[in-house]
């Protein structure tokens, strides 16, 4: 049996790890969100190199750069990947949706969506763009009703003028 002594030098090990993390993924955002991509993307494999490849939010956010670049498949995959990690993470699932939307595969999106709200809390967004897939699948009835309960969720101008088509 372990002594206290070693539980908490390995507690301290655990959570200096998280703090290394946390600062990893503050710095990642950062560098996001000034659109600082080529730095972002160098901390970003740093980490998913240091983690073997089991960091979320270093893959989430690779994708997103991915998908601003032109580069929808591969977004696609590591969105999957993110998802992987955490099966429950519904920005996650939205993520995989919108990346399936804009490859052109709206009844695999218009899934994903579903698990989304199977296990999320009601979403207008994902209500607007399952009504976005049902409307490129020609299903009118189903894209209205889905534009409608976007809106009973939080009103937009982009579910209204879907709604407006």
């Amino acid at each position: 049996m372990a002594s206290s002594g070693q539980i908490t030098a390995a507690s301290a090990e655990v959570a200096g790890d998280s703090a290394l993390r946390d600062r990893a993924n503050y710095e990642i955002h950062i560098l996001y969100i000034r659109q600082d991509f080529d730095i972002c993307l160098k901390l970003i494999e740093s980490q998913l190199t240091a983690y073997n490849n089991a960091c979320e939010y270093p893959i989430y956010v690779k994708a997103l750069i991915k998908r601003q670049k032109g580069e929808i498949q591969e977004s696609l995959q590591l969105f999957q990947a993110a998802t992987c990690l955490n099966p429950h993470n519904v920005a996650n699932l939205k993520q995989v949706g919108r990346s399936l939307y804009l490859l052109g595969k709206h009844k695999p999106a218009i899934d994903v969506y579903e698990e989304a709200q199977r296990i999320g809390i009601d979403d207008w967004e994902i209500w607007h763009n399952k009504g976005l897939c049902f409307m490129y699948l020609k299903m009118y009835d189903k894209a209205i009703d889905c534009f409608r309960r976007a809106n009973q969720i939080q009103r937009h101008d982009a579910t209204f003028m879907q709604l407006g088509k």
